[in-house]
């Protein structure tokens, strides 16, 4: 009977009949009232989108099936591959279970470095959150792609136990966790947030608003270690609710958003970063996201097969930029960013990339295009690129972008710069390009990932 009275209720709001009015004792027609019904699924999401992860494959090597391995801390194999969903992997749960049941029994005691709230060179991190803030959530952890040691497991237990919660391994999920480098946020930011974000952005690069000027804003602005990240420099961590405009300036200034009056022409940035992208396919029109200057990025490498690599070793450049968006005529959001060198204001690299709604397409689990397929997409491309016949590879490594899974298809395009096409692995479609300065070698720098701890 509820459920009826509640459907006869909606019924009538939406229904624009003449409504009626009483005035002195007389009824008579009142002008007709449009009444906005907003559905659920209309409201924006503040929660993590999980199927961002659907389109990754399942990771479960042999060597993790192993009784032995529950019991060892460390195995060089582990390192060949990467995790990069919010969860532990099934070896790494069982070892937590009898970890944490040692711990409580006071069998073992953590001794190194608390990971709580750690901030800076991060390669695992566990984060003290306002449940109200984050929809019941008391606690989130980041996670290095390669498999985790004992100690690091017992860090996080530890970590855990200090702010009075016990550890559930299996309770990990895009809601409290993230893992090698797959996201860079735990949540994306909603359209309205977006506008907002760009707008204090640009009013702060004019020196309209002065960050330092409105006092402490708690913003969690992770720094990882990059090397077990698959390169991914740092990770924000956001409220489950509408950010403020400080939450928002606080993550801007941690970001590198600085007054540049005087400092940098912001126009002439944004001029030379437009040039590129629309160089490199991106449409006149995009709108500015906002100008940074604070920027890293770590040198890299080609081989003469188009092959990629990175020095971690060495010093990373600082550089400058501009980030863009817009929307193409398929209704697909679209992210862009130029960077340039501060000491020689050389371009470093320059990408754009669709971005799949992933609420309505989930991403191919699979790889579904041929290296024909792939190579068929980058020659159309190069007609658009107004490129005169490139030697194109097709690299053997995918990429995982927002559109999901792609094959790469790169050529050199003039010294020390090379164009990759990143073609969709479900429609063989160009749905981003990425133009990158690097040195070529005969042997690319070894960059395997380092032993994790």
């Amino acid at each position: 009977m509820k459920r009826f009275a509640y459907m006869l209720a909606l019924v009538m709001l939406l229904i624009p009949a003449m409504a009626l009015a009483v005035t002195e004792g007389v009824v008579e027609a009142a002008p007709q009232v449009e009444v906005e019904v907003v559905r659920e699924a209309d409201k924006p999401s503040y929660l993590p989108d999980e199927s961002y992860y659907a389109g990754y494959g399942d990771w479960n090597p042999a060597w993790e099936n192993a009784e032995s391995w529950v019991e060892s801390a460390f195995d060089g194999e582990c390192y060949h591959d990467v995790e990069q969903r919010p969860r532990l992997t099934a070896g790494e749960s069982r070892r937590a279970v009898k970890l944490l049941e040692a711990y409580e029994k006071g069998e073992i005691a953590y001794t190194g470095e608390s990971i709580l709230n750690k901030t800076e060179n991060v390669v695992v991190g566990v984060y003290a959150l306002e449940p109200g803030n984050y929809d019941g959530e008391a606690a989130y952890v980041i996670l290095p792609g390669p498999c985790l040691t004992d100690e690091q497991l017992l860090a996080i237990i530890d970590a855990y136990a200090q702010l009075g919660l016990t550890f559930d391994p299996y309770a990990l999920s895009a809601r409290n966790c993230a893992r090698g480098g797959g996201i860079e946020t735990n949540r994306f930011f909603t359209d309205e947030e977006r506008e907002r974000y760009t707008s204090l952005a640009r009013l702060i690069e004019s020196g309209m608003i002065d960050p330092k000027a409105m006092g402490a804003v708690r913003t969690m602005n992770i720094e990882l270690d990059s090397r077990y990240f698959c390169g991914l420099p740092d990770f924000t961590i956001r409220p489950y609710r509408s950010a403020t405009d400080a939450e928002m300036v606080a993550q801007l200034f941690a970001m590198g958003t600085r007054d540049m009056t005087g400092v940098i022409d912001a126009k002439d940035v944004e001029r030379r970063a437009r040039q590129v992208l629309n160089d490199l396919g991106a449409p006149l029109s995009m709108a500015l996201e906002y100008v940074f200057t604070d920027g890293v990025s770590v040198p890299c490498f080609f081989d003469q097969q188009g092959n990629q690599g990175y020095d971690y070793d060495t010093q990373p450049y600082a550089c400058y930029g501009a980030m863009f968006a817009w929307t193409t005529a398929d209704g697909y959001k679209t992210y862009a960013d130029v960077m340039f060198d501060h000491e020689t204001d050389a371009l470093i690299s320059a990408h754009w990339a669709n971005q799949r709604n992933w609420d309505l397409e989930p991403g191919p689990s699979v790889m579904n295009i041929t290296d024909e397929d792939a190579l068929a997409a980058a020659k159309e491309a190069q007609a658009m690129l107004g490129l005169e016949n490139p030697t194109w590879f097709v690299i053997e490594e995918e990429m995982y972008t927002d559109w999901g899974a792609c094959r790469q298809v790169r050529a050199q395009v003039e010294e020390e710069l090379w164009l990759t096409v990143l073609v969709g692995g479900d429609d063989g479609q160009m749905h981003g390009a990425q133009l990158e300065r690097g040195q070529t070698v005969d042997a690319l720098p070894q960059e395997s990932m380092p032993v994790n701890g």
